[in-house]
């Protein structure tokens, strides 16, 4: 086991004991005694939404470091991964506005977002966007694809998301729900 995935299991054992000294002593409806931990239920579901992105994230970590799709296959990493923050001044601009303006179309988020649940091939793909003709959809599929968004797979051709697609589209996913939480504030 590598020692970073050695640490998120340490993290995730000292939350789970944090957790435990939170337990209280609780009767429910039928007078039954258990231990509980009271949420307020408006917040419920951003705890475990948290909890589950940290872990998520620390598992994609590990797995980015490691296993790579791209638009050249899937690889080994070789290089180390630097954490966030360092080296934010090597970023490529002209990737960086590639992918965002891979991002920038509805039609292209709703590609992925059909992606995210396992690869598709292009016929399963019109008959969930159905509304754009197909020439339209290999389009939107090509700007994905030089994005580094989504590959294809030589054999069987269907379309698969990458690791870094799958970032892009939770990326955009937070940031709408963020902004449409504001806007209702």
């Amino acid at each position: 086991m590598s020692e970073e995935i050695k640490e998120e299991m340490k993290k995730l054992r000292e939350e789970v004991a944090r957790l435990k000294e939170q337990l209280e002593d609780v009767t429910d409806r039928e007078g039954r005694k258990s231990r509980g931990i009271f949420i307020d239920i408006g917040n419920a579901h951003e705890y475990v939404e948290d909890v589950m992105e940290s872990v998520a994230e620390g598992i994609h970590g590990e797995l980015h470091k490691c296993i790579l799709i791209g638009p050249g296959g899937v690889r080994i990493a070789k290089k180390e991964r630097l954490p966030l923050g360092e080296g934010e001044a090597e970023v490529s601009f002209p990737k960086a506005a590639e992918v965002m303006s891979a991002l920038g179309h509805e039609y292209r988020l709703r590609i992925l977002k059909e992606l995210v649940s396992g690869g598709k091939y292009v016929n399963e793909l019109q008959e969930k966007l159905s509304e754009i003709t197909s020439s339209t959809l290999s389009s939107h599929l090509k700007v994905l694809e030089e994005a580094g968004l989504v590959v294809q797979e030589k054999v069987r051709g269907r379309y698969l998301i990458t690791i870094p697609g799958r970032t892009a589209y939770k990326m955009t996913t937070r940031i709408t729900r963020f902004l449409e939480r504001g806007s209702h504030e």
